[in-house]
């Protein structure tokens, strides 16, 4: 696997390498997206001509495309093609018990719900994964990807003719095939446009990235998420509690359309929920129609976590995502969703801000 020569690939020459497999690289993308076998062949002649090791050429390729994939809005779909092409070829190599300590390397990272220790038979330091290999191995790739991807992400590209076409190809290739691709597009009062990714707050951001790239987030990340993507398309500034200290009991309907509420579910499971490891689609739609209070169980939207209760969570999984920026530590920074008014409320007054200065220009403010 790509591990084992890290390493050495950290020394080569980048942009060289990029002009040398620029057409292995796209054939790769295909193989991990399509399953196109041409790659094997195109592997084998690379191989022959330049004299490398195949196994070496494969993980040097693996290599370059998380780079610049890790610069792009696909990298959390190749993450979960990826992990599921490569599983069983991981799996070989595993014993039915690992040291607990690797163990917890990659559960305590993945959020899956199957690799929490309570539930696997631990003893004399070893934790036994018969059941769960396949799952495991999965996740370790899965976690190892995004761990090289987050990396890779800090260091700018290259400004090079040979980087831009292969991300123009690298587009063109999966800009249809990648439906989520505008998933950060939703819409909140008003305010009218598509809100940018970052204007959410860093919890919500980093259970969407696990939710896309196949990850399996704990019942209470996904119930917090559900609940707040729901608000922030329909009322940004619903909180759990009113003025008074008081519950707020409210159901979607009160805040929604049903056509825009049966919209929102239908978009929700097909351009995310979809990529979670453990999907049911009549399980996930009973799921989110319960937790917005629509139609189902006890009618009232459970609202999203205050941040007081992200970071002491009490083992629910949420404290995992709770990675506070310069925005989260504002003192009126209490909830998620006041991340997300502070973000619209600064574009607004900017765009204000702009309009004034343009109207100052013109003379229409004399």
């Amino acid at each position: 696997m790509l591990l084992k020569y890290l390493d050495e690939f950290k020394e080569i020459d980048f942009l060289k390498a990029l002009n040398d497999y620029k057409l292995l690289i796209i054939s790769k993308l295909k193989y991990i997206f399509e399953e196109n076998k041409e790659y094997e062949r195109d592997l084998r002649n690379y191989s022959n001509f330049d004299n490398i090791e195949k196994d070496k050429l494969d993980a040097l390729i693996d290599y370059l495309l998380i780079i610049l994939l890790s610069h792009t809005s696909y990298f959390n779909a190749f993450v979960k093609n990826y992990a599921e092409m490569k599983k069983f070829e991981v799996m070989k190599n595993l014993p039915n018990k690992i040291s607990v300590w690797e163990f917890i390397k990659t559960a305590s990272k993945s959020r899956n719900n199957d690799l929490h220790l309570e539930r696997l038979d631990l003893e004399n330091g070893y934790v036994d994964i018969t059941e769960i290999k396949e799952i495991y191995a999965r996740e370790f790739i899965r976690v190892e990807l995004k761990k090289l991807g987050d990396m890779a992400k800090q260091v700018k590209l290259p400004d090079d003719d040979i980087i831009k076409k292969l991300l123009d190809e690298i587009n063109n290739y999966l800009k249809d095939k990648i439906k989520y691709e505008h998933i950060e597009g939703i819409k909140a009062l008003n305010f009218k446009g598509n809100i940018p990714l970052e204007w959410h707050p860093p919890c919500i951001r980093g259970i969407l990235n696990d939710i896309l790239s196949g990850g399996s987030p704990s019942h209470y990340a996904r119930r917090s998420f559900v609940v707040y993507w729901f608000c922030a398309k329909f009322n940004p500034n619903l909180r759990p509690l009113d003025k008074n200290g008081n519950l707020v009991n409210i159901s979607a309907t009160d805040i929604a359309s049903e056509e825009e509420i049966e919209k929102f579910i239908d978009e929700l499971i097909e351009m995310m929920f979809k990529n979670v490891e453990d999907f049911d689609e009549k399980k996930t739609r009973y799921y989110i129609m319960h937790n917005i209070g629509y139609k189902v169980g006890h009618g009232r939207l459970t609202h999203c976590e205050y941040c007081k209760n992200w970071q002491s969570d009490g083992g629910k999984g949420l404290s995992y995502y709770c990675k506070p920026d310069e925005i989260c530590k504002k003192k009126f920074i209490i909830h998620p969703l006041d991340y997300l008014c502070y973000n619209i409320n600064r574009h607004l007054k900017k765009e204000k801000f702009k309009k004034m200065k343009k109207e100052d220009r013109n003379g229409n403010n004399k």
